[in-house]
């Protein structure tokens, strides 16, 4: 049994003399109050409501309780409003390296816009590590994450993109299918030093084909990639959402984008609490418009720091 919301259950009936008003304003069923009621009942080993068909009546003992349980939810309640007070004009938000250069570096600017109150407190990094112990609001997951202290929100479906600078192309090197690509023009992207990069993969009307990057420049940072191919290195293949800003400014163009290619799913995983904070479901919704999947959300009212 929850304590705390039997104890509220029975506040809420006393004040409003009725079950079913106390379960409308708790938003739970009037079954659930009845059963919230005798369940405390029995562990008090007391009655505390006398109940009818046409009334609710609290007894000797029960107003005794309910004075008691009256000055507990109110010093709960004042606990967590000057814990929200404090803490309601800050978000800590945690993002791999590449996302948070060329995809939030530019949007947060129009969050904060939005939402002059809030402070968003932005970490890069490329390590998965326990959100929830290192104080982070929000994070930014390539993956799905299964744990029942977490909430997954899916926020974005990015496909990988064939990409080159249009200097490079000029020289005939322009693609119509992955067969025509040079293996010697692509530039990988690895995970750490020494190992193979990404292998590309593509498919059109089920017919399957990967290139091998074998070109003569490897990282393992997307944002330098990116930059490596807009000055005419070779062919890359990174996330849609990633390539975007370079592509926009003429600096890449897209390639066989009629080929289907591997999907990557973006993440907004934060801590699962009985009640998301506003400043948290504020940049959650707007991390969807971000990563292109919505409209800029309207803002979502918020007391200022």
């Amino acid at each position: 049994m929850d304590r705390l919301l039997a104890m509220e259950a029975f506040v809420r009936t006393v004040d409003a003399g009725s079950m079913s008003r106390a379960a409308a304003q708790l938003g739970i069923a009037n079954a659930s109050v009845t059963t919230l009621m005798r369940k405390l009942e029995a562990q008090l080993g007391t009655t505390l409501l006398q109940r009818s068909t046409r009334y609710v009546r609290v007894t000797e003992e029960g107003a005794r309780y309910y004075e008691r349980c009256r000055a507990i939810l109110e010093q709960i309640a004042a606990a967590e409003a000057e814990l929200s007070e404090r803490e309601r004009g800050v978000v800590r938000l945690e993002t791999p390296i590449a996302v948070g250069h060329l995809v939030l570096g530019p949007a947060l600017a129009r969050f904060s816009r939005l939402h002059p109150e809030l402070r968003v407190i932005t970490s890069l990094s490329n390590e998965v590590d326990n959100l929830i112990k290192r104080g982070v609001d929000i994070a930014i997951r390539m993956q799905a994450v299964e744990s029942g202290d977490l909430v997954a929100r899916l926020i974005y479906r990015a496909r990988y993109v064939l990409c080159a600078a249009p200097g490079f192309l000029a020289e005939g090197r322009t693609p119509k299918s992955p067969a025509d690509i040079d293996p010697r023009h692509c530039l990988g992207l690895t995970g750490s030093l020494g190992r193979d990069p990404r292998i590309w993969r593509f498919r059109s009307g089920g017919e399957p084909y990967a290139v091998q990057p074998e070109g003569n420049l490897f990282f393992n940072s997307t944002d330098a990639l990116l930059q490596a191919a807009a000055h005419g290195a070779g062919y890359i293949y990174v996330l849609d959402v990633l390539a975007e800003p370079a592509c926009s400014r003429g600096e890449l163009v897209r390639l066989l984008t009629d080929w289907e290619t591997d999907e990557q799913t973006f993440y907004a995983v934060y801590p699962r609490t009985r009640f998301t904070p506003p400043k948290v479901r504020a940049l959650v919704d707007f991390l969807l418009s971000a990563f292109g999947g919505a409209p800029d959300p309207a803002p979502v009212p918020i007391r200022p720091r």
